[in-house]
């Protein structure tokens, strides 16, 4: 076999992740999910007073929004394959509601809070959607 046969062969392999074009259409869904659980739903719990503060705090911050995000990550990629814009723009929207609806007593402590989240939620809508699109492969879905 000649260079030339093993490059074309090489060519022609496909990536082990299912890859798609990201377009707005196919995105909005998952976008405007995302607004809705990083904005809305805590500007609700945050007009509840302190008691709704300290529950934002303890369970969107730490638990929910996690697992909102690989789970949307994941759906995403099982449905649609892997595109980078929609993880970036699922962590610009949660980076972008902590400064806003959470409330630490130091700004030290805000923004630090805000840098480890903000790559935690990267990390988690990277990987999510990775998986899935690797699950769309393996499971032959079209």
């Amino acid at each position: 076999m000649s260079k030339k046969d093993r490059r074309k062969k090489l060519a022609k392999k496909e990536s082990m992740i299912a890859k798609n074009e990201f377009t707005m259409d196919d995105s909005k869904i998952y976008i405007i999910a995302t607004i809705i659980m990083f904005h809305i739903a805590p500007l609700i719990m945050a007009l509840m007073g302190e008691n709704g503060q300290l529950l934002l705090l303890q369970t969107f911050l730490v638990m929910l929004n996690p697992i909102f995000i690989a789970l949307s990550g994941l759906i995403y990629g099982i449905r649609k394959g892997f595109n980078v814009k929609l993880p970036f723009f699922m962590g610009v929207i949660a980076l972008a509601s902590i400064p806003m609806y959470y409330k630490f007593d130091a700004l030290g402590y805000l923004v630090q809070t805000t840098m480890v989240m903000g790559i935690v939620y990267l990390i988690f809508a990277f990987a999510s959607t990775a998986i899935g699109a690797l699950l769309r492969k393996f499971l032959n879905f079209s």
